[in-house]
């Protein structure tokens, strides 16, 4: 299958300054960019029209959304520490959560559980926070962090969810990617030995791939932990950058601070392609890729205020 290596549509016109998070819905045909001018957009992303700005909720940078499976809600947290769920066709915020300790504010959010009920979020604070979407309560319903059992030894950084909503991963800076299941609560931590940015469950649910502060990305069984290959090729060593599966779990793919999107085969771990997503500048602070069953397709934005649609080449008669 080809990659989503066609610039297909810039998503220009939203936000004023860095674009820090491109985010897809659940059927690849909305995206969302979060910008730390405190404002996140809804696009229509094949046609990179721009639906909708949403302002007025966040004090401070948005650093992440994710999508309801349904289209009809966003979860999105920031630099305020808050972290807001938001109905998508009002622009009104239905849900404000607070409970983030400290000055680091929120890092990443994803919606979870069955029909998406839950919504967890990962802070500086070291803690990661799950938060019950239908009830009016604006205090978490469970908090991990060290005095519950789950110690995080410094910020976490970055959230991924399996495809049945059942597992979290947490990515921190302590160098440690753990998985919770939500069913039993039972914790499994997995040492990497470098400040991780990044996580992302397989569609499969067979790996987890982490992205790391020393420019490398290690793939990890979910079953026994052990690190089945790295990836090297890109440059993640001051900023965060994010790592993603393709479509169909045969590419690793992975940002880059010099304005790069590197793909790997998953198998061989050999580079099959290096695309200049951004200027070579910048930092490409976020990438997302199209979901299971959907055409090839990938977001990316950057530090310098650029946010893009990718696709597979056009095909030549």
């Amino acid at each position: 299958m080809s990659l989503p290596t066609h610039r297909a549509r810039d998503l220009a016109g939203a936000h004023d300054g860095a674009v820090l998070a491109a985010r897809f819905s659940r059927d690849a045909a909305h995206c969302v960019t979060c910008g730390r001018d405190r404002a996140f957009a809804l696009w229509n992303a094949r046609k990179g029209t721009l639906l909708r700005v949403y302002r007025g909720g966040h004090a401070r940078e948005v650093r992440d959304a994710s999508c309801a499976r349904d289209g009809a809600r966003i979860a999105t947290c920031g630099g305020d520490r808050g972290v807001f769920l938001w109905d998508v066709a009002t622009g009104a915020s239905v849900r404000r959560w607070s409970g983030h300790e400290g000055e680091g504010g929120a890092n990443a959010t994803a919606l979870c559980g069955p029909g998406d009920a839950l919504c967890a979020s990962a802070g500086y604070d070291a803690s990661v926070r799950l938060w019950d979407c239908r009830a009016s309560g604006a205090r978490a319903m469970q908090v991990m962090h060290a005095r519950t059992g789950v110690a995080f030894g410094d910020s976490v950084t970055s959230l991924s969810v399996d495809e049945d909503g059942a597992k979290i991963a947490a990515g921190c800076v302590d160098g440690c990617a753990r998985t919770i299941d939500l069913r039993n609560g039972k914790c499994h931590v997995d040492s990497v030995g470098a400040p991780v940015t990044s996580v992302c469950f397989s569609h499969d649910k067979q790996c987890l791939i982490v992205g790391c502060l020393t420019s490398r990305v290690a793939l990890l069984d979910c079953a026994s932990g052990n690190a089945m290959a790295t990836y090297r090729g890109h440059v993640a060593e001051r900023a965060k950058t994010e790592c993603r599966f393709s479509n169909t779990d045969a590419h690793v793919v992975a940002s880059s601070e010099d304005g790069r999107v590197v793909f790997w085969d998953l198998v061989t771990g050999d580079v099959v392609r290096e695309l200049q997503a951004h200027d070579r500048s910048t930092v490409v602070c976020s990438i997302d890729y199209a979901p299971e069953g959907a055409e090839p397709a990938m977001a990316t934005c950057a530090a310098d205020g650029t946010a893009r649609y990718w696709t597979a080449p056009p095909t030549t008669q």
